[in-house]
């Protein structure tokens, strides 16, 4: 028998798009009837994109959510609450700071915030582009709502010490890392050594993935032959203009999730130098395509690479270029990470770990409510999981 899922997520882009598409897309495949309920915002593919991404079994529903706090909001949480009563899911579940907030509110009005879950793919109040009272307010309502109820799911060991460690009844937590289709990333297409080491980054060109530093390890190189540096991915033209400098950089723009995996294969070293994260899609699928990485310890970065072994976790600019440096002159150093990373990455984060994780929870979530009268009509959780 089936159950009813729905999605909510203000941030359907980048690492919460993958996600929520992968999850989404294998509850589908299992008979369960899924609903993606998601604003737009400038990272979010045009439809026609989104349709490619998405099982055409899952039902996308555009529900105005925007990032800034405002009274907007009552008008968000009014049109989240319509449309959680209309669908009546056995789960709901929440992706983002945002629309955790809004969704767990209809939550509570509705009555179902036992069967609420909430994936924060990185808590807002860790963000470094703002003011220490925008912190505090955030720190405040995660605490607040999740004390109204709920369930939170990390997506890294990191954020689960966080969510422990600072929200209240932290009993109330799990965890299920990230995870990418592992069966996508070919190593046998992986190119040949190469007198010249392609060193590359994928991500949207925003100030949380400090694509300066990146330009700076390109200009040390730029110099010599020694190295090429790679930028996948597009953002803003301002923030391309001011902080990606072309001579020493190639930015590829928006490319196609293939074509990024094919063009993984063909690099040598891979570099994330971002200022937060929640555990980024980009360094697990990096790996998974077997390239040795380099990048900032931070939460989400250290839940991925195994230091000295699948890669390098920097702790300033200086360790940044030094460990580039090791990897680029080092060419069998490269060779044994890349394998070791490739190992990990199989190990650890396939599809079907996460998706098994998370049947789990939802049927904890559903079971001591099985037989009681519910405001949402439940359908079970007895189909079998896919190999």
């Amino acid at each position: 028998m089936r159950q009813k899922i729905v999605h909510v997520t203000e941030a359907l882009g980048g690492g919460v798009l993958h996600c929520v598409a992968l999850l989404a897309n294998r509850q589908a495949a299992a008979g369960d009837d899924v609903v993606v309920l998601h604003s737009v915002r400038q990272d979010t593919p045009p439809a026609a994109k989104l349709n490619e991404l998405f099982d055409p079994r899952v039902r996308r529903q555009v529900v105005d959510m925007r990032t800034r706090i405002g009274a907007h909001d009552i008008v968000s949480v009014f049109r989240v609450l319509i449309e959680l009563f209309r669908e009546r899911p056995d789960i709901v579940h929440l992706h983002s700071s945002k629309a955790a907030a809004l969704g767990r509110i209809a939550a509570c009005v509705l009555g179902i915030t036992s069967r609420t879950i909430y994936s924060p793919h990185g808590f807002a109040f860790l963000k470094e582009d703002i003011s220490p009272l925008k912190i505090s307010l955030f720190l405040l309502i995660e605490r607040m709502l999740h004390a109204a109820g709920g369930h939170i799911v990390a997506c890294s060991k990191s954020e689960l010490r966080y969510a422990r460690m600072l929200l209240l009844r932290a009993e109330r937590t799990s965890l299920v890392e990230n995870a990418v289709k592992l069966d996508e990333f070919r190593l046998d297409g992986r190119r040949k050594a190469d007198e010249q080491v392609v060193v590359c980054t994928s991500a949207r060109v925003t100030y949380q993935k400090a694509p300066w530093r990146f330009t700076r390890l390109a200009q040390r190189f730029s110099g010599t032959s020694k190295a090429r540096f790679m930028w996948f991915g597009d953002g803003e033209a301002d923030a391309i203009d001011n902080w990606i400098d072309r001579d020493a950089v190639e930015l590829s723009g928006w490319i196609p999730a293939a074509d990024l995996r094919r063009r993984l294969l063909q690099c040598d070293i891979f570099v994330l130098p971002s200022l937060w994260e929640g555990m980024p899609i980009a360094l697990i699928e990096a790996q998974a395509a077997g390239l040795p990485a380099v990048a900032s310890r931070i939460v989400g970065n250290r839940d991925v690479i195994v230091h000295g072994v699948t890669g390098f976790l920097a702790n300033d600019d200086e360790e940044l270029a030094h460990y580039t440096q090791r990897l680029i002159d080092d060419a069998d150093l490269r060779q044994r990470m890349g394998a070791a990373a490739s190992a990990h990455a199989r190990a650890r984060f396939g599809d079907s770990q996460l998706f098994r994780s998370y049947v789990g929870i939802y049927r904890r979530l559903l079971t001591p409510i099985q037989g009681h009268s519910l405001p949402a009509v439940t359908h079970g959780l007895s189909h079998e999981v896919p190999k």
